[in-house]
């Protein structure tokens, strides 16, 4: 008996290794979308040139600089959701990593959709408001000025994992019943 036993929690994780990786490259495809998503959707509000070359933006244009960083919240809280009931699914089993799971899986998922968002939209607005001629409306690139928002998508993927600890039946597991006691035996 020299060899050492290993902690539960890690052997249960060590088993679910590869659900680890697969659940990984889930939350970056989560992420993925969801940088597309806000890259097409988000409203971007314009400059809008006069004929002296002067570009300004309207009182409305400047309350919408923040529709980006508004769409780019409920896309993370969406992610954050779909992120956390899929981990519950996978690794309910694996005790307190559920939630640790959860949440780094959405931090990856926020940053990713972060980062493709950016990198899929164009970022020469300097280049682009030169070119403008009088008359133009020039949108200003999509960047995401509340980085608080990033903080979205886990918190909303510890929820599910939350409210399914507390509410969701107990998995039956098949445990063989124990046997009866013999029947005593008479003294003779």
């Amino acid at each position: 008996m020299s060899e050492a036993v290993a902690a539960p929690w890690r052997e249960s994780l060590i088993d679910a290794r590869w659900r680890v990786a697969v659940f990984s490259l889930f939350c970056v495809g989560v992420g993925v979308v969801a940088g597309i998503l806000w890259a097409i959707f988000a409203f971007r509000p314009g400059y809008r040139v006069t004929d002296d070359l002067a570009a300004s933006l309207g009182e409305r244009e400047l309350a919408n600089i923040f529709a980006a960083d508004a769409l780019f919240t409920l896309l993370a809280a969406l992610c954050g959701l779909i992120i956390g009931v899929s981990c519950w699914m996978l690794f309910r089993r694996h005790g307190w990593w559920v939630s640790v799971l959860a949440v780094l899986g959405a931090g990856l998922a926020g940053l990713v959709a972060w980062q493709v968002g950016l990198l899929v939209t164009p970022e020469d607005f300097d280049e682009r408001l030169a070119r403008a001629v009088g008359g133009d409306v020039v949108p200003v690139d999509l960047q995401l000025d509340a980085l608080a928002a990033l903080l979205v998508a886990p918190f909303a993927a510890i929820i599910p994992v939350m409210l399914l600890a507390a509410f969701a039946p107990e998995p039956q597991e098949t445990v063989p019943p124990p046997e009866p006691d013999p029947p005593p035996t008479p003294a003779s």
